[in-house]
């Protein structure tokens, strides 16, 4: 990778397999019920601060800012269907955020400002996209909920290809 390569970036939770298995069995179900496309198992996660496109040489400041962010770990609850509706995306989200995940976004939004990184001014709506491209929107509860313990954030870089998202970890850090 050279500094003038343009990197689409961001910092999520990366669910483990078992969890994975569940979200990609409601990633189908919720493709089917709306008209959509299911994600592919292999991109399901949740967005913790999304970054956007940036030149190569930015990419070290990106990484900086997570390990100059200290994470707690915290048990997330996917407990809700909803939908996005003119984005045409169907997600899965916590019905309250757990307030370790709120400060994950606010000081990585802080420790990368600090470094002249600018982030969506967007409010956090913390969720898993779970189909795209949906007819009709979704809404509901999760039952059982989707649970697990998250104790690690991850740089993600991601490329846009004709056949989906590919994603690539570029970082990471434990939670205390």
């Amino acid at each position: 990778m050279t500094h003038d390569d343009k990197l689409r970036l961001f910092f999520a939770i990366v669910p483990g397999d078992t969890v994975r298995t569940r979200l990609d069995t409601l990633a189908r179900e919720a493709a089917q019920v709306t008209g959509g496309r299911a994600s592919a198992p292999h991109t399901l996660h949740l967005t913790v601060v999304f970054v956007g496109t940036v030149d190569g040489r930015v990419a070290t400041s990106i990484r900086d800012a997570g390990e100059a962010t200290r994470f707690a770990a915290f048990d997330l609850s996917l407990d809700r269907l909803g939908a996005f509706a003119r984005a045409g995306v169907a997600w899965a989200a916590p019905s309250e955020v757990p307030a370790a995940l709120a400060a994950a976004n606010r000081d990585l939004v802080r420790a990368l400002a600090d470094r002249g990184v600018a982030t969506e001014a967007r409010p956090y709506r913390p969720h898993v996209t779970l189909a795209r491209r949906c007819e009709r929107t979704l809404e509901g509860p999760i039952a059982p909920p989707v649970a697990w313990r998250v104790d690690r954030v991850v740089l993600m870089s991601s490329r846009l290809l004709s056949e989906g998202a590919r994603y690539r970890e570029v970082g990471g850090w434990p939670a205390d």
